[in-house]
């Protein structure tokens, strides 16, 4: 299938179609599926799509009955001299796969493959590009930061049509934590004086695999295009790339108050850049967001995208521990926006917690000409317009969505460097309620949205309310990537253990509250049992069920009671979901993420109330 990928933040002009995303399931990191799904057909290749050479599949594996490993072997054997496995992402069970014949079409790969058992998904990979154009200016005002209505490569704007920059670094705090935001793209120039005190520290590191790299990595990230250790943003395969990336990080990285060049987005250069350089289709992408998971990122960077739906792009992005800015895309070849609610640009229209996707403003707070829109699927828009960044060596301006995501991106860093216990949810929310409401986006981006830096560092997060009743407590939410499950606990000395000492785990903060014992008749303990062999937690207040489980069930290991619950319909239902892909159970006080799952999320299987909390 061919996809068309437009760099969210390249201007209408010079799009570059290269990424087809097929994102890995957030949780890059997959444990293998014990029950076989119905398989998943591929769309239809459109000819409008671009397509990077081979196909994805997704093996089925059966714990106890068939590895991965002999999966693999199966479908060698299938392929025989037809086809072969160029490359694999084994915590995923997905394989890339290449025709010997190259005058056959993918979609005849694509249909002689959904038919064989040992696949459970099959699509085709998908380029993804970027939209960039650098404008012929050296070095010059950086409005987006501050606005006084100056002129700036040509064009005056309105004074405090900005991001509030110079206002945001009042509230900045020194002692903050650094925060590592990963860009995905054509590399970095991680060899300039003003980025490099502020490049990512690999010494010690792991590669895609969650395995560590022998002698770390030195440059910075990964080179993904070439399968090495330097990710430097030079010789692309299409040169007419090389910058992109670079430009990028530099609106996120460059470092400020040392009398070079321009300034990043962050005060006290609390923005680490993690150099990850792919070669803009769905497969290498995977790769590049698993090393990112793997590495400790907290913010992914996306300035590319394009046309074409990949359940296995959206499910990395979704497993995926943090921030994902997505850039909203850069119009067609008549350089005009479109309209994203109805003609769809991945990974912007993903519909994930985790996504951010960013729209271009101008110096007039208007959205720019060449940005694409869409009130649905459009969050939030920031500069995008006559912006200084790095390129090739030099200090140039550039156009496009691409170069407004990073600023999105530098707002959930320094949210993250302030509160690095902070939820997926606090970050994304804090983004997003902390905008200035701007009149003049009526109609193209969700709530009339424009980034405040500012406004976001003057509010605080609240990770873990206090219950007032001294009965009850907390019960703290952690996510992994790698397990693709949720684990819940009451206990402070195990939620600070997993913070500090397991990188397995995500802290999402206090969900909901518990009781401490039971106060009531209709309070009844709660049953907690873990499996090894799914890597997830199961919950129940059912006494036959948890009998069960432990006369009749070897997957799962019973742990006691975890804390109390009702019975009763008296507090606030928790609602329980099922994931026969994840093989894991999720749970939810939150009637909108409970919709959201239902009518949004075919992985999930609505299960009803599991039992009720303190209200």
């Amino acid at each position: 299938m061919g996809f068309k990928i437009f760099l969210r933040d390249a201007q209408k002009v010079c799009k570059i179609s290269t990424l087809v995303a097929a994102f890995f399931v957030l949780p890059l990191i997959i444990t293998p599926l014990f029950f076989a799904a119905d398989k998943t057909h591929a769309q239809t290749p459109s000819s409008s799509l671009r397509l990077a050479d081979g196909v994805i599949v997704e093996l089925k594996t059966r714990r106890g009955i068939q590895s991965l490993d002999q999966a693999k072997e199966g479908l060698v054997a299938d392929l025989g001299a037809d086809a072969d496995i160029v490359d694999t992402v084994d915590e995923l069970n997905l394989a890339l796969i290449k025709d010997r014949d190259a005058d056959r079409d993918i979609q005849s790969l694509i249909t002689s493959l959904e038919s064989n058992d040992l696949i459970a998904r099959v699509e085709p990979n998908l380029m993804r590009t970027f939209a960039y154009v650098p404008n012929d200016g050296l070095f010059g005002n950086q409005w987006a930061l501050h606005n006084t209505g100056q002129s700036v490569n040509g064009s005056s704007g309105n004074s405090g049509a900005d991001i509030s920059a110079v206002s945001a670094w009042d509230s900045e705090n020194i002692s903050s934590n650094t925060t590592i935001v990963a860009v995905i793209d054509t590399g970095v120039e991680y060899t300039h004086p003003d980025l490099i005190t502020n490049m990512w520290n690999g010494s010690s590191c792991r590669d895609e695999f969650n395995n560590i790299i022998s002698g770390g990595c030195p440059h910075h990230g990964w080179n993904y295009e070439n399968n090495n250790n330097d990710p430097i943003d030079i010789n692309q395969a299409n040169s007419s790339f090389a910058g992109h990336g670079t430009f990028a990080a530099s609106v996120i990285g460059a470092i400020n108050s040392n009398a070079t060049g321009i300034s990043g987005s962050s005060r006290y250069n609390k923005l680490d850049i993690m150099a990850l350089r792919f070669n803009f289709d769905v497969f290498s992408e995977i790769k590049a967001i698993n090393f990112a998971k793997n590495n400790g990122a907290k913010v992914i960077n996306a300035s590319y995208g394009g046309g074409g739906f990949s359940q296995i792009e959206s499910d990395a992005i979704a497993s995926f521990p943090g921030i994902f800015v997505a850039a909203a895309g850069n119009g067609g070849s008549d350089f005009v926006g479109d309209n994203n609610d109805v003609s769809n640009f991945y990974p912007c229209n993903y519909n994930l917690s985790n996504v951010v996707c960013v729209a271009a403003s101008n110096q007039e707070d208007e959205l720019a000409s060449f940005s694409n829109y869409g009130t649905s699927s459009v969050d939030i828009a920031a500069p995008g317009v006559n912006i200084l960044g790095i390129y090739r060596g030099d200090y140039l301006y550039g156009n496009g969505t691409s170069f407004a995501a990073p600023f999105v991106s530098a707002a959930a860093g320094l949210a993250y460097s302030n509160t690095p216990s902070a939820s997926i949810s606090d970050v994304r929310n804090l983004i997003l309620s902390q905008a200035d409401t701007v009149s003049t986006l009526d109609g193209n981006v969700s709530g009339n949205r424009r980034l405040n830096i500012a406004k976001m560092l003057g509010t605080p997060i609240v990770t873990t309310p206090t219950p007032s009743d001294p009965a009850q407590q907390n019960t703290y939410r952690f996510y992994s990537a790698n397990f693709r499950s949720h684990f819940y606990t009451t206990s402070n000395s195990e939620r600070d253990l997993l913070i500090s000492n397991d990188p397995n785990w995500a802290y999402e903060g206090s969900v909901f509250r518990t009781y401490k014992s039971a106060v009531s008749s209709t309070v009844r303990p709660v049953y907690r049992f873990y499996s090894e062999a799914f890597r997830s937690h199961f919950y129940t207040i059912s006494a036959s069920e948890r009998d069960g489980l432990i006369n009749g069930d070897p997957n799962w290991s019973y742990e006691g009671i975890s804390y109390y619950a009702q019975t009763a319909a008296e507090g606030t239902p928790l609602f329980r979901f099922f994931s026969p892909n994840f093989r894991s159970h999720f749970y939810t006080t939150s009637t909108g993420e409970r919709d959201g799952l239902i009518n949004g999320d075919p992985n999930w299987i609505y299960e009803g109330i599991a039992y009720y909390l303190p209200s």
